[in-house]
């Protein structure tokens, strides 16, 4: 006797399609983890998107428990009926935007431990969308299977987009961006360490005194401006500047500085290119070198890139 026709198979194509996408996603890391090297121009002009289309699945996950829980009211019981629409459209908003984080990431020159769980972070949480959306579907019929299946599924759901940004905006923003001005209280209650000190522009003048000049002025410059980017956690273009090691070492694209010419070192050569360029350093907007920070760079390039010059060096004449 033959089975008989699937009654929703139009219903359930959209399911496995999305499943598709999420085993793809899986399988694309996998093959093709983001190793801190551009890949392509194109691929990082659709990559470039990411930051923009993030925030739609974002705002309507976190919409869908406050209708879900308001539908159980009679006043607002239309509310329910529309959640399934709007969890749907987030589970595909989802999958899109870790696909395009995929790009980014990957032609982008991103690597590093907070890039790699930022990833797989969305690669998941598109994975859980999908799955409470299916589930919504067959168990909204039935109080039990909705309370004690569906909602914490969905609340784990929304946890887990709240995790996953914060590592997104720690790759953007820095490690502290979260905790940065967060209440003395609040961070002694959570033993959180104390801020980070920040220290106060420095100028050419006072570039005097005991010490070497790339301890004592060039690495705050780089602290504050360069390692955000630079750092064993988020490793962009495959430049490192924790260490003067990895400084002289370099990125993907060679040295990027040549001791005695400033002229010659990517790096003076990034921090001075009009903003608008794409390889303007820093690009994320913040915390620009002033004209100061620059004549320190190049003073001290010209004076040899030496860890232990002293702070008083002139570069040869």
């Amino acid at each position: 006797m033959a089975a008989p026709p699937d009654p929703h198979p139009v219903r359930r194509r959209p399911a496995w399609l999305g499943f598709g996408i999420v085993l793809l996603l899986l399988a694309i890391p996998l093959r093709l983890l983001p190793d801190g090297r551009e890949h392509g121009a194109f691929t990082q002009f659709l990559g470039r998107f990411h930051p923009a289309l993030v925030h739609i699945p974002i705002a309507l996950l976190a919409l869908v428990p406050l209708m879900e829980i308001a539908g159980c009211f009679r006043r607002w019981a239309h509310l329910r009926a529309a959640a399934g629409f709007v969890l749907g459209i987030a589970a595909a908003g989802a999958l899109v935007s870790a696909l395009d984080g995929w790009l980014l990431a990957y032609s982008g020159g991103y690597s590093g431990p907070l890039v790699t769980r930022h990833l797989w972070g969305g690669v998941a949480l598109a994975g859980l969308c999908l799955v409470a959306a299916a589930l919504r579907s067959r168990v909204v019929k039935h109080e039990g299977g909705f309370i004690f299946f569906y909602l914490p599924l969905l609340f784990i759901a929304v946890g887990l987009m709240v995790w996953t940004s914060d590592q997104g905006g720690k790759i953007t923003h820095g490690e502290n961006f979260l905790t940065e001005y967060m209440p003395r209280r609040l961070r002694s209650w959570l033993h959180l360490p104390p801020p980070p000190v920040k220290a106060p522009p420095i100028t050419v003048e006072e570039a005097v005194g005991a010490g070497s000049l790339f301890g004592a002025r060039v690495v705050p410059i780089i602290n504050r401006s360069c390692i955000s980017c630079h750092n064993p956690k988020k490793i962009k273009g495959g430049l490192l500047l924790d260490s003067y090691a990895h400084l002289m070492k370099g990125g993907e694209d060679g040295a990027v500085v040549v001791p005695w010419y400033p002229s010659k070192s990517d790096l003076v050569r990034r921090v001075t290119l009009p903003q608008d360029d794409d390889d303007f350093m820093p690009n994320n907007g913040k915390n620009l070198l002033s004209p100061d920070d620059v004549k320190l760079l190049e003073r001290w390039i010209a004076a040899g890139a030496s860890p232990t010059e002293p702070l008083d060096a002139e570069p040869p004449q």
